[in-house]
């Protein structure tokens, strides 16, 4: 009777004490897992070090490859036309970058200077500086020559081939005097123009020359008793 009187007491469709306890076992097998952590990435990951060798290798790759492609020399080209026995300067040359292949030693790489050097032929302007056209300077004496305006053509400049020419003085009589041609053919290693003001200044040109041993006394000679002319030679080698 009194376990008739205990079960009665148990709410209609409850669990007795004799069932939670398999309930709260399958409840127990049944939960959430525990929770994981996030990990921050490591730089010993064996994925990120591959991926940057990677980078790496490509990079070099390209370099080595750009290069290569780079065949480029750099060497002397000369600014404007330059006759030859023109002692070069600084200001004649300037250096270009060109792709020569096989024929790069036929020509002054820019790390040499020709300043100072005498070209043996004559050059145009942005012809390469070939070795073979390089000699050392000719013996001779720098000379200027003073040439009245008028007497000298406007356009005259470095690195020109000139003839000169030498009149006397008008006479007493004032009969003119005689031309004779002194020197044939030099180049011009400089020009001053005339310069003229207030202040005063040259009304000639000065012209620098580079006149052999064996003519120095007669264009000496010549500039204290004549009057000079020059005239320009085209068309010479």
């Amino acid at each position: 009777m009194a376990d008739i009187a205990e079960r009665t007491l148990t709410p209609a469709g409850g669990l007795g004490p004799d069932d939670q306890a398999p309930m709260s076992a399958l409840a127990g097998s049944l939960g959430s897992p525990p929770a994981r952590r996030l990990r921050q990435p490591s730089w010993l990951d064996l994925r990120l070090v591959l991926g940057v060798l990677l980078v790496l290798i490509s990079i070099v790759l390209g370099a080595r490859i750009v290069a290569a492609a780079d065949s480029s020399t750099r060497v002397w080209a000369v600014r404007g036309d330059l006759a030859a026995g023109t002692t070069l300067t600084d200001d004649d040359v300037r250096v270009v970058r060109v792709r020569l292949f096989d024929d790069a030693d036929r020509y002054l790489s820019s790390s040499a200077s020709p300043a100072g050097r005498t070209i043996s032929r004559s050059l145009g302007a942005g012809e390469l500086l070939p070795r073979a056209a390089l000699a050392s300077q000719p013996s001779g004496r720098l000379v200027t020559l003073p040439v009245p305006v008028g007497h000298a053509p406007d356009s005259l400049h470095r690195g020109q081939r000139i003839d000169v020419y030498a009149t006397s003085k008008t006479t007493g009589t004032g009969s003119p005097g005689r031309t004779d041609r002194i020197l044939t053919g030099l180049p011009v290693q400089g020009v001053r123009a005339p310069r003229a003001g207030l202040s005063g200044g040259s009304t000639d040109y000065a012209v620098l020359i580079l006149v052999p041993p064996d003519d120095v006394s007669a264009v000496i000679a010549a500039l204290r008793t004549d009057v000079i002319d020059v005239t320009v030679v085209t068309g010479a080698s």
